[in-house]
């Protein structure tokens, strides 16, 4: 097949599930079967090899292939491997306010299983430093939710390897109050006509936790041995199991919807600080404001 030409790289809890499902219902753009590819961000995955990561679309001509991994934005790693794979990639970030970005981060993460409910949203950025020595992608974005909001300083490591022209940033106020001009611009960046969304004011991921946190982690956790084991076995039944929805529809099952507590106004003002040099450099250097 063709390579993957275009990659929605996060942040996460930003507006990137609307944006793959318009990404996905699109016309001229070829999605992957699952939403996110995590084939640059987890090692296994990686050193599977470019045929496992084709063997995640479906044989295609349409002009745009694509896929998304949310863990890629703070992943400084990964932007050598995409450059190798592929130097003409298209990058798709998605932004909001870092402390609203970050404390629905925490929030997900209490909510999921990843983060001890007993330690206080403010709590965590003391915490960040060490978590940071973890070589588990998948952990630190999970568990370092203001670092994960550091986005010039995750942007500058992008634009060593992609020129900007190659990047193409939204935030989540542009889709929330004016989505058609987000798709608009977006669909200018991949050569493509626009294409209007019949849900686009639906808001995805909003209020929502799991029924069982120990089915979630198992679900999560490559390295739980009876899940090794499992993936192991039906290894050659992969993309008949993803194409047939299963994996997602056990997901769904286990998932609820909650109410979650507000951000309060004593947590954004003990926050905020930790972001004022890297917005000012998201303004100077990108011409962001958020």
């Amino acid at each position: 097949m063709n390579k993957v030409n275009t990659i929605i790289i996060g942040a996460g809890r930003s507006g990137t599930t609307s944006v793959f499902a318009w990404m996905e219902q699109h016309p001229d753009i070829q999605f992957s079967i699952t939403k996110e590819v995590h084939y640059f961000s987890l090692p296994d995955l990686y050193k599977r090899g470019d045929g496992y990561l084709h063997s995640l679309f479906e044989r295609t001509e349409k002009s745009v292939i694509a896929t998304a991994d949310t863990y890629l934005l703070m992943d400084h790693e990964a932007p050598a491997r995409i450059k190798a794979y592929n130097p003409a990639m298209r990058i798709i970030v998605m932004l909001r306010d870092p402390v609203d970005r970050a404390y629905s981060n925490y929030q997900y993460s209490v909510q999921f299983g990843h983060e001890r409910a007993e330690i206080a949203f403010t709590d965590t950025i003391a915490l960040e430093p060490e978590r940071l020595l973890s070589s588990d992608i998948a952990e630190k974005n999970n568990l370092c939710h203001c670092y994960g909001s550091l986005y010039a300083k995750h942007l500058q490591v992008w634009s060593d390897y992609f020129p900007k022209q190659q990047v193409f940033i939204g935030t989540l106020p542009e889709l929330k109050n004016n989505p058609e001009a987000l798709y608009t611009r977006l669909s200018a960046f991949l050569n493509i006509p626009y294409q209007p969304f019949a849900e686009q004011n639906k808001a995805f991921n909003a209020g929502t936790g799991v029924k069982s946190k120990k089915l979630q982690q198992f679900l999560l956790n490559r390295n739980h041995p009876v899940r090794r084991i499992l993936t192991f076995f039906i290894r050659p039944f992969r993309n008949l199991i993803i194409k047939s929805g299963i994996i997602d529809k056990v997901y769904s099952l286990n998932t609820k919807q909650v109410k979650l507590p507000k951000l309060t106004q004593e947590e954004r003002n003990r926050v905020s600080p930790y972001f004022e040099n890297d917005l000012k450099q998201l303004q100077d250097e990108w011409q962001i404001t958020l």
